[in-house]
């Protein structure tokens, strides 16, 4: 418990870590992506708006003459003039060398753009085109440099965010070890008084039992009346004994050390299922019930015979304690998938309402207080906390066709 609750605590603060990184890789992205953009842009807006004298159409021999201020050029570019019959001209080239078939297919597909401006992906530009009296007047930039600078960015962002990631998840480990140090001091303090109680009551209990005994054997002088009394008491002493039972089990599962020391052996699982259903096969014949079992032969596990045996035992007595009479309950012992075994016990009867699916796995919860007085709602408690011990999961499902399933799944032994 306290374990989950450690790595909650570390999830949370990883997915709110990860949510104001990301926020703010998008915000920066986005900004860069923008700025750059608008560089380019106005650059295009002065390469289109430059002072050029010449006339259209020109011919060879006639000097194409221009008046150029010289400024400090951020990217490359260069700005050509489309005449009314297609002719094209080099205005303006700080670009490098322009290729004139390449700068004619450029040409070309920019006046085919319905926007006037915008990118041609293939030859990496950005085009800004001006409708003028004698044609067009189109400026392109190199995107490249663009490109290269977002392409670092992203790099940047993605080593700094994995740093950071890394950074804050050292720290919630920290931070989630001091801030459920509280709890976990306070849980083991109430497992170890369930454990010190549970012993401390066992001895005045025995003394109870035994003194009924002997009242028992000595009953020739005692009444009707006070032999019912005798027995009210030891009906209600065994029923304190085995309340008692169970929280010392429950304080043992949850003792950390015992968990650590317990029994790991090979264990073969469907001849302890099957040893199971010889034994309450009578037990609900005779609460009415019928006992279906379907067990694959030969499923090896690892783990604690004793305690496997108690998870079946207490599946098998929920049954019979709350499955209709008459019914049939289902038992099924099967492999899942080649890596796990799956146990299944189900049983007809009104369903579980699935608010309490999870929560019938809690000490002392019963789903249904008025149906049975059996049970203190322990043993699914101490099926589930079984379960964890083996690597394996515990769960139930439920439905109005189906009914109610118990479901168990462990690591399989080839």
């Amino acid at each position: 418990m306290i374990q989950k609750l450690r790595w909650k605590l570390v999830l949370i603060n990883m997915l709110i870590v990860s949510a104001i990184l990301v926020a703010i890789c998008v915000v920066m992205v986005v900004s860069t992506r923008d700025s750059l953009r608008e560089d380019s842009l106005n650059l295009l807006n002065q390469a289109v708006s430059e002072d050029f004298t010449f006339s259209l159409p020109l011919t060879p021999n006639e000097e194409r003459g221009f008046s150029f201020e010289e400024k400090d050029v951020s990217l490359p570019y260069f700005t050509v003039a489309v005449g009314l019959d297609g002719t094209t001209f080099l205005l303006n080239n700080q670009f490098g060398t322009v290729d004139e078939e390449e700068l004619a297919e450029v040409v070309t597909l920019c006046l085919a753009e319905q926007s006037n401006t915008g990118l041609l992906e293939s030859y990496r530009l950005r085009y800004l085109r001006v409708a003028t009296n004698t044609g067009w007047r189109i400026a392109f930039a190199d995107i490249s440099q663009e490109r290269s600078t977002l392409r670092s960015l992203y790099f940047n962002l993605l080593f700094i965010s994995l740093g950071a990631l890394a950074a804050f998840f050292v720290l919630s480990m920290i931070l989630a070890r001091w801030a459920v140090r509280p709890v976990e001091r306070s849980w083991a303090q109430q497992r170890q008084f369930v454990s010190d109680a549970s012993h401390e009551l066992k001895t005045p209990l025995s003394v109870i039992v035994s003194n009924v005994d002997m009242l028992q054997e000595c009953s020739e002088s005692l009444n009707d009346r006070e032999l019912r009394w005798l027995d009210n008491i030891r009906a209600s002493s065994d029923q304190m004994t085995y309340l008692v039972e169970e929280l010392l089990t429950l304080a043992r599962a949850e003792n950390e050390q015992s968990v650590k020391e317990q029994v790991k052996e090979t264990v073969p699982l469907s001849d302890l299922v099957t040893d199971e259903v010889l034994l309450f096969e009578p037990i609900l014949y005779e609460a009415g019930k019928e006992l279906d079992d379907h067990i694959t032969e030969n499923l090896l596990v690892t783990g604690d015979p004793g305690k496997l045996r108690r998870l079946v035992n207490i599946l098998l007595d929920n049954a019979r304690k709350y499955a209709d009479s008459p019914s049939v309950v289902t038992l099924m012992l099967e492999p899942e998938g080649i890596k796990r075994v799956r146990l299944t016990v189900n049983t007809k009867g009104e369903p579980i309402p699935r608010d309490q699916l999870e929560r019938i796995f809690e000490r002392f919860y019963r789903a249904d207080q008025a149906r049975s007085s059996e049970g203190f709602g322990l043993g699914l408690s101490i099926a589930s906390q079984i379960a964890q011990e083996h690597g394996g999961r515990l769960w139930a499902e439920s439905s109005l066709d189906e009914g109610n399933t118990f479901l168990f799944s462990m690591p399989r032994l080839k």
